[in-house]
C-alpha cells in the first residue's frame, strides 16, 4: 500500500514541532553511486529524505524551517530539462513538487 501525502505531511509537521526555536533541519538526497565508466547503479533515495518527502530524485535538499511564514517546507531540486530527463527519466521539478508532495514551497536546486 503506498504511502500517502498526508501521512509525509504529518512526518514533517511531527519532526518541525520538535524542533528547537530558531533550528533549522537540513536533509539531501543520496549521490548516485557509478556502476562504471558510463552508468549507475539504480538510484535508492536517503532514506531519511523519503520518509519526510517521498521524494526519490537524486540532486535535492529538503530544508524544513519551523515558524517560516511562507511554509516550513523547502525542497530544492532538479529543474525539467527534456535531454537530461531523455537518458535518466523524468523529473519532477520544482512546479510540480508543490502539490505532488505537499511541499510549502520548491526551487531549482541551482538557487
Amino acid at each position: 500500500m503506498p504511502i500517502s501525502l498526508k501521512e509525509f505531511q504529518q512526518r514533517r509537521k511531527d519532526l518541525i514541532n520538535h524542533m528547537e526555536p530558531d533550528s533549522i533541519a537540513i536533509l539531501s538526497a543520496a549521490n548516485p553511486i557509478l556502476r562504471n565508466g558510463d552508468s549507475e547503479y539504480r538510484y535508492r533515495q536517503n532514506s531519511d529524505m523519503y520518509y519526510l518527502s517521498g521524494f526519490a530524485e537524486a540532486h535535492s535538499v529538503l530544508v524544513l524551517i519551523p515558524g517560516r511564514e511562507k511554509g516550513e517546507s523547502l525542497l530544492f531540486c532538479q529543474e525539467k530539462d527534456p535531454l537530461k530527463e531523455l537518458w535518466h527519466g523524468k523529473l519532477m521539478g520544482p512546479e510540480a513538487a508543490v502539490t505532488s508532495l505537499g511541499i510549502d514551497d520548491a526551487f531549482p536546486i541551482a538557487d
